[in-house]
């Protein structure tokens, strides 16, 4: 395993962590069960692997969250049944008070569109989603926004949104 490789598996343990202060759900509350491959690679070469519940693809460091947004966006167009989502070294996201990416590397993630939109609407039915900043949630779920808004239990606010 390559340190690259080791401080992926770290960070996985991180966002699989039960944190009170997210009403004891986890960063990921997926990540713990989910099944994964980590591929090194650059940018320009990336395509899902099927067997896997994320595909962690490791590209360049050298790159700027804009470099890599640009081809989150193709991939997303390229491969319509996959949801590719970046996790930019430089850029440091949260939840509530919890940071989610995993500051070292520049990663792409490469989901199954149809099951990671039934794992979202399952963590729509609980409070995951209450912790989030709106415009982050919005930023995540894309073209889900809508449709994880529905699905969101109506009692349940937010001092976030």
């Amino acid at each position: 395993m390559t340190d690259q490789e080791a401080s992926i598996h770290k960070w996985i343990k991180r966002i699989s962590k039960i944190r009170p202060e997210l009403g004891n759900l986890a960063t990921c509350p997926f990540a713990s069960t989910a099944t994964f491959k980590i591929v090194e690679t650059t940018i320009d070469d990336i395509e899902p692997i099927v067997d896997f519940d994320v595909v962690i693809f490791i590209v360049e460091d050298n790159l700027s969250l804009h470099d890599i947004n640009q081809w989150v966006d193709i991939y997303n167009k390229v491969y319509p049944k996959y949801i590719f989502l970046e996790d930019c070294k430089t850029y440091d996201t949260f939840i509530g008070e919890v940071q989610t990416n995993n500051g070292l590397y520049n990663l792409i993630l490469c989901q199954s569109r149809e099951k990671l939109r039934r794992a979202r609407r399952q963590l729509a039915t609980t409070e995951y989603y209450d912790h989030w900043k709106d415009s982050y949630l919005q930023e995540i779920l894309g073209e889900d926004y809508d449709l994880i808004a529905r699905d969101r239990n109506p009692h349940k606010s937010s001092e976030y949104l």
